[in-house]
């Protein structure tokens, strides 16, 4: 009888393990077509996304690289992206912004991979992920996280 008791703790210790670190993964490429592969996300409060961006293009980083923007509910990202085109140093977004990000992945030149672990926000509703490199987010490259 004790070792059934074991047993039956020690798979409910690694069942709430795997539920507490298990992580949804994302796969998202940025092509130069200025466009994420991925462009809404469906998600739950509180869950755990694994957002994994790849850049695919054979130009050069300083005239086609992609990120993946995750910002907060009520930012304007047009206002944001034009102000980040004085930054390119820190990956064309305003330091004084940076407030308005929930997650971001690093500037990606081609054949690069970054990969983030968000939490996904517990208030409910649509937010906006975009690229802030020059000129994407107003070509189309963002989407949505939807979470419900």
């Amino acid at each position: 009888m004790k070792r059934f008791k074991a047993f039956g703790l020690t798979l409910l210790f690694m069942l709430v393990s795997i539920s507490i670190w298990a992580q949804r993964e994302i796969k998202i490429e940025g092509h130069d077509n200025l466009r994420f592969t991925v462009e809404t996300i469906k998600a739950s409060p509180g869950e755990k996304l694994k957002i994994t961006l790849k850049t695919v293009s054979n130009m050069d980083k300083s005239q086609m690289a992609h990120n993946w923007v995750l910002l907060k509910q009520g930012t304007d990202a047009l206002n944001f992206v034009t102000k980040g085109l004085q930054h390119a140093k820190n990956d064309y977004i305003d330091p004084s912004l940076e407030s308005k990000i929930i997650a971001h992945t690093d500037m990606l030149g081609g054949g690069e991979t970054d990969s983030i672990v968000i939490t996904v926000p517990e208030t409910k509703g649509t937010y906006e992920y975009i690229c802030t490199f020059r000129a994407h987010y107003q070509a189309g490259m963002k989407g949505r996280l939807i979470v419900g």
